[in-house]
């Protein structure tokens, strides 16, 4: 008879033993179980670090049968700690066909909770005198060096998928996914391809390589045009070789299931010059036998595109062998989005709700909301195959990553679900929800008059303050005015959509035009109610009302009747919908791997998330600047949970140099009330002022203590970057922003700056990281 003793346990003893190589083990009162000898410890096995297991033969089992586990070294040989409990014990085991399962769920020793510390960057931020222009993949194995050498054990970067929808700096944007499994093209080290032939081709990428090493930032579409010049190049010369490869046949067996539809939509995209799969010529709709059809009419085109995806796997999984042999763990990033013309929307198009748009609501990073234009994902769909999708993606993450940051973790409780005739957040709703129909909102005192709830509210008054003096050239060309003495939008402009079509008609914008535009965007925001899209006799009250000029106009026991309805609305209402919601996705997701899960839960926090979190051992993410207690104005890292990562910014804030001279008002009071100083603070963040910043987030409880390198170096005035403001990676507010900052100084020069490497292991080590 064979007994599978399995255990499974928090996140805490998964970080120890990864980090340490340490194993767990099992002794006990039978002769299988080593007579608690520690020589004979029977060593368990993981997958996963989530669950260990060992099999062993029962037939000479006596009972009572007594146990525990421990955790032990291979190196040193011996038990480095025995659980700190009474012997765990059991009667009586049933077998099955010879066979029985034994599952304990937590480990009890008496070790220190694990605290690492980390830096986090960008690959496409990383310099050196090898790329080409941009990080790459193989330069992560310099920046793993140097974590190493300043005590360091964890690298997080940005999503690292291939985004390439239109070649050109809007796909900049790491976040707008072609294909949530295909690694982007622009990682990878052309010398690792092979060299080229031609001495002319030799002379002219070297020429380019250097004057794009040079620049300041990444210039996304000179670097991709040419990184494909050069693809196409050593294809031409390599790739019939490399496909005929034993080693590449097995990578695409192993994962032919989302490589040949990415390979072949890539082909079609380059030939027919859009990723807009409703406008191409060729396969519209997915079709697993024509996208067979199309790769072996075409196998050499298409070839390009699976020659590319291999040599990404190799460079990139070389990458992590590499940091594994280190001791530094790698951190992905999952996207809470996928393109709406990407290759997964055009292969699985019934698991996503293709008419709405998915974004966030206000928060301090867009008083307008955001709207990332991605279709929302249809859960019920998914729910049917036990979320399969997400299942492989997290799996073929696991390839090359121990950790992940799940983007936007509330969208798995709730998403902000915006109609497609929206541009903006604040249009937006919770979906799923419990929306009012008229008689509920009526039960809180408000006559419901669609009229004044649902259209946008526009008065001279407000006319005037948004567009001064073009109000009347406003009026004249996009408004009519209305019995009540207010104003309507004429049929032809009363969507946001309908108005950015307008302004795109024209060649170019100028300030008054842009001025004009959103100005009428925020007019069209003016309502009390947002129509639900799936029960028309249903609503959402719109989001902010407190700068809302419909709610602004209402007189004083309709305000206190609106804010009953929308506190109930927003804060109380979906709580236990909502933890339903997440407790059917997030298990079977985590299962998936044996990953660290680490949420992403800024913004508007509804109260079941931290619960749901602390339950499944999801780390929560700790910023200072965004407390989540309400009133504080900063959080105090020292209070931050054990199970989450603690950072002074993220890529879409400030870096802590450039925050300081934001807002000096609230620079002071943070130099007062935080850093405990007195007098007028310093005009610029110097170096021991964030050294003092980071010194509080080192010494936080929290397992992880994750900072951008910019902050790092803000300890040292020598290294970091005179130019502030170059510093800053994203601006949620702009829809333009372009991706392309980039390390100052190569990282040959941060692994040789003593000083700065001996500072930043010193409070590594002081922090007890």
């Amino acid at each position: 008879m064979k007994l599978t003793f399995v255990v499974k346990y928090e996140p805490q003893w998964a970080a120890l033993l990864r980090m340490q190589g340490l194993l767990l083990g099992v002794l006990g009162n039978q002769r299988v179980l080593g007579y608690w000898r520690e020589a004979d410890v029977v060593l368990m096995h993981t997958d996963n670090f989530r669950t260990w297991f060992v099999e062993v033969d029962a037939d000479e089992f006596a009972f009572p049968l007594e146990y525990k586990y421990v955790i032990y070294s291979p190196n040193n040989k011996k038990i480095v700690s025995w659980e700190n409990r009474e012997n765990r014990v059991t009667e009586g085991i049933s077998f099955t066909d010879d066979k029985a399962v034994f599952t304990d769920e937590g480990l009890y020793f008496d070790l220190p909770l694990f605290r690492g510390a980390g830096v986090a960057i960008p690959v496409f931020s990383l310099r050196s005198n090898e790329g080409f222009g941009v990080g790459e993949f193989l330069d992560l194995k310099k920046l793993i060096d140097w974590a190493a050498l300043t005590g360091l054990q964890l690298i997080q970067t940005l999503p690292i998928n291939d985004t390439t929808m239109q070649h050109n700096k809007a796909d900049s944007y790491p976040y707008g996914t072609l294909s949530v499994f295909a690694l982007h093209p622009m990682y990878l080290r052309l010398q690792m391809l092979g060299e080229l032939k031609n001495p002319k081709d030799k002379t002219f990428f070297k020429d380019w390589q250097a004057k794009l090493n040079a620049l300041k930032t990444v210039d996304y579409e000179t670097v991709n045009e040419l990184k494909w010049k050069y693809f196409r190049l050593i294809y031409k010369q390599e790739g019939a070789e490399v496909l005929a490869y034993s080693e590449f046949k097995m990578f695409f067996a192993e994962n032919e299931k989302w490589l040949l539809p990415y390979a072949v939509f890539s082909y079609l995209r380059d030939k027919e010059g859009t990723s807009d799969f409703h406008q191409r010529k060729e396969l519209r709709e997915y079709n697993e036998a024509l996208v067979s059809k199309t790769y072996a009419k075409n196998a050499t085109e298409v070839g390009l595109y699976l020659y590319l995806q291999f040599h990404l796997y190799k460079q990139l999984l070389e990458v992590h062998a590499y940091a594994k042999r280190q001791g530094v763990l790698l951190k992905g990033d999952i996207p809470i989005g996928v393109n709406p013309c990407s290759v997964d929307v055009w292969c699985n198009p019934k698991l996503f709700n293709l008419d709405q748009q998915a974004g966030a609501p206000p928060d301090d990073f867009s008083e307008k909301g955001q709207n990332w234009g991605f279709p929302t994902y249809n859960w019920d769909e998914m729910h049917l195959d036990g979320y399969a999708w997400w299942k492989e993606r997290l799996k073929y993450m696991s390839t090359y990553f121990d950790a992940y940051r799940l983007d936007h973790i509330l969208g798995f409780f709730r998403i902000w679900e915006i109609s497609l005739h929206a541009k903006w957040g604040l249009l937006g709703h919770f979906y799923p929800a419990l929306p009012l129909k008229e008689e509920n909102i009526e039960m809180y005192g408000l006559v419901f008059d669609a009229d004044r709830f649902l259209k946008p509210f526009i008065s001279e008054h407000i006319l005037k303050r948004y567009f001064g003096d073009d109000v009347e050239e406003v009026k004249l060309s996009f408004l009519v005015e209305n019995r009540s003495g207010k104003y309507d939008f004429l049929p032809r402009f009363d969507t946001q959509r309908k108005i950015s079509a307008h302004f795109a008609a024209k060649k170019t914008l100028s300030a008054k035009d842009e001025k004009i535009r959103d100005g009428l965007y925020r007019l069209m925001c003016q309502v009390l109610f947002v129509k639900d899209v799936r029960h028309a006799d249903h609503y959402h009250p719109r989001i902010s009302c407190q700068s809302n000029e419909a709610y602004l106009a209402l007189r004083k026991h309709e305000k206190e009747a609106y804010l009953r309805l929308y506190e109930d609305f927003f804060y109380h209402k979906h709580n236990e919908l909502w933890m339903h919601q997440a407790m059917n996705k997030l298990p079977t997701l985590l299962n998936a791997t044996g990953m660290l899960a680490c949420g992403e839960d800024l913004g508007m926090i509804p109260a079941c998330v931290p619960e749901v979190m602390k339950e499944l051992n999801i780390l929560s993410l700790e910023i200072q600047r965004m407390p989540k207690q309400y009133g504080q104005e900063f959080g105090v890292p020292y209070f931050a949970p054990y199970l989450s990562v603690c950072t002074t910014s993220t890529h879409d804030m400030s870096p802590i140099r450039l925050w300081w001279e934001e807002d000096r008002v609230k620079t002071q009071r943070y130099y007062h009330a935080m850093l405990f100083e007195n007098g007028e603070a310093p005009a610029k963040c110097e170096p021991w002022i964030a050294e003092k910043i980071l010194w509080q987030h080192l010494q936080s409880p929290a397992m992880w203590v994750i900072l951008p390198l910019q902050d790092w170096l803000a300890v040292d005035g020598k290294l970091s970057n005179k130019d502030i403001h170059a510093e800053r990676i994203n601006v949620p507010d702009n829809p333009k922003n372009v991706w392309c900052y980039r390390m100052h100084f190569d990282l040959d020069k941060l692994l040789t700056a003593d000083t700065f490497n001996h500072k930043v292991k010193g409070m590594v080590s002081e922090g007890r990281r």
